[in-house]
Formats: structure tokens, sequence, C-alpha cells
């Protein structure tokens, strides 16, 4: 493993962890996945006999449209946002494009119920829902390349780690997982502080909404307790926990937290976290021997807020924007 505190030197007026949290919430970058390049959508059904469907979109490596573009490199690249999140997400966004722009194809995923996919799923997606994970790679095996990377950021960051670490065999040749969760019951402990309030309050409105909109298929007295939640904490106890098959809300944190399948992760990884993360809490990182992890690459930035790093625009980051470079300069490097 090799650890290292990666410069990354914040934007100029946009230093605060929180100011690069959310300037890309505000500054999204503009999204030409779907105008510049040509993009298809795909419902895949999922693999746990639900009937529930993943809304996917898919841009081809650009060889594939245009002859005169840089040649595909025989890679896809399959991107997962996180918590409330969509195939739209800004990060989704700036790394699909630099890694199509480099010659690889790309998938974004829509987790249950977000983005496009919202109303096509009875089940929420979870931290530890690597069975989705699984279901698409194989998918992209089979119709497009076995040669796959695959990104996580912030929730998703947890279920990749989890996903390679499960001792599973996969098609999946190397994954980065951004903002990480590790472990989820103090991530949740935070995020319900005074500490993280602002954010808790903003997921929480999104994921209550979804659920009083009737997508799930559960009883009103469960809809109405859920509507009562005042803490992260207690909607994963009234809502995510029950319905996705866990005994109770300490059970899904227990067996869902991707510390605790660092060890089994043979696959090689990178793994970006700020220790300013206003989101995420950084004392979890710290406490971790990552030199026991030879296959995971560490990138301890000291500024970035939770999936920002918002840098200076300059001809190595054009649109100012750190993270798809140091992820896709990983992902170059681990093509054989």
């Amino acid at each position: 493993m090799t650890s290292s505190n990666e410069t990354f030197k914040p934007r100029r007026f946009v230093e605060g962890r929180h100011l690069q949290t959310v300037y890309n919430i505000l500054f999204p970058p503009d999204n030409s996945l779907e105008e510049d390049y040509f993009s298809e959508s795909i419902l895949l059904p999922t693999s746990d006999g639900s009937s529930d469907l993943l809304w996917l979109e898919h841009n081809p490596p650009i060889a594939r449209i245009h002859k005169k573009a840089a040649s595909w490199n025989g890679y896809y690249l399959f991107l997962i946002h996180g918590m409330e999140g969509s195939s739209e997400s800004h990060y989704m966004v700036s790394v699909g494009k630099e890694a199509l722009n480099r010659g690889y194809g790309v998938i974004r995923l829509n987790l249950r119920n977000c983005g496009r996919g919202i109303g096509l799923a009875k089940k929420p997606y979870h931290a530890g829902q690597t069975d989705d994970i699984e279901c698409v790679v194989r998918y992209i095996a089979k119709k497009f390349s076995q040669k796959i990377f695959v990104a996580g950021f912030s929730l998703s960051a947890n279920m990749v780690l989890k996903y390679f670490g499960e001792g599973r065999r996969t098609e999946a040749r190397a994954f980065s997982a951004t903002s990480p969760p590790l472990d989820l019951r103090r991530s949740c402990d935070f995020i319900d502080s005074k500490a993280g309030n602002f954010y808790r309050n903003h997921f929480l409105g999104t994921m209550k909404e979804k659920v009083s909109s009737g997508i799930y298929d559960i009883p009103e007295k469960m809809k109405d307790r859920v509507s009562k939640s005042k803490t992260f904490f207690d909607f994963d106890d009234f809502f995510t926990a029950p319905v996705s098959g866990y005994a109770n809300v300490l059970e899904y944190y227990n067996k869902c937290s991707s510390i605790k399948y660092l060890g089994g992760i043979k696959t090689k990884g990178l793994i970006v976290h700020a220790n300013d993360d206003p989101v995420v809490p950084s004392e979890v990182w710290h406490e971790i021997p990552w030199k026991k992890y030879p296959n995971l690459k560490t990138v301890l930035t000291e500024k970035g807020g939770h999936v920002g790093f918002i840098s200076d625009p300059s001809p190595e980051y054009p649109e100012g924007r750190w993270l798809p470079k140091i992820l896709m300069d990983f992902f170059d490097s681990e093509r054989k």
C-alpha cells in the first residue's frame, strides 16, 4: 500500500469544508454527457427476484461514434453515486467526461429509486447493497467488456469497499472509493450531532419525501412512523433496516460497514478522503492501520470537503476539478 498526502490546493475563496462540499451542487459542471456524447438509457432488472429495475446511463467509447476520436482502450468505467444522488450528480458527470476523453466506455448507475429510476423499485437502496453492483458488473461484462473498473462516491464508496472485500469472484479489475463512510454507526452519530445537522436535514427531507410519496410497498403505520423520524438513526431504524431485511438498525450498520471488509480486498483500489470532510468523520480514517492492506492506495488531503476537491482552473485541471484526474490517472495505471 502507498499512502499519500497528495497535494490538493483548494480554489481561492472556496477553501472552507462546507464551501468545498456544496460548491459543486450550487455550480455543477455542464452535463454534456447526453448532448456532446452519444448516450442511451438501459433498464436492468435486479437479481433479487423483486422485479425492481435499475436505470443505467450508457456512454459508449467515443471512438465507436466519432472515427477521429481517441481509440477505445478496451475498458469500461462503472460509476455509482452517493446518498440521494443520481447519474447526474456532479462527480458522476465530471469523472464520466474525463473517462470518455481518455478512451473508456462509461456506465452511470442510478441506485434504486434515485434520479430517473424513481418509482421503478419497491425496495430502497442501502449502504450494503452489493448484489446490485454485482448485477451491473455482470451486465457490463456480458454486453460491453470484461475489462471493468468501478468508482463509488460517498455512500456507494462504502458499498464498493464492501463488494470487493466480500470474497466474490468479479470481472472488475480495480476500483476507487471517494469519501467513504467506513463505519456506518459512527458516521450516523456524527451526522446526527450538531456538527452535521445541516446535511442531516437536507438528506432526511428528501428520503422522507420518497417514503411519503408511496413508491414503497409498506404499511401506513410504518409510513407514519418514518414521517416522524428526526434523525438518521431513526430513519434507518424505522425504515431502511427492516425493509432491507435486517433485524434492526444496529445489525444493518454492523453488517454493512466497509471497515469490516478491508482485510478481504484482493483487488487494487484507491481510497480518497479529505481530512476536513464535514459529512464523514475523519477520526475513523486515522484509526485504520492502512499499511496492513497492501492492495489499497490511500490519498488523504487536508482540505477538500465531502466529494468536493474544487481547485483553481489550470492546464492540468481545466475545469478546476481535481478529483477526475486523480481517479483516472489511477485507473490508467491499472490498465493491463
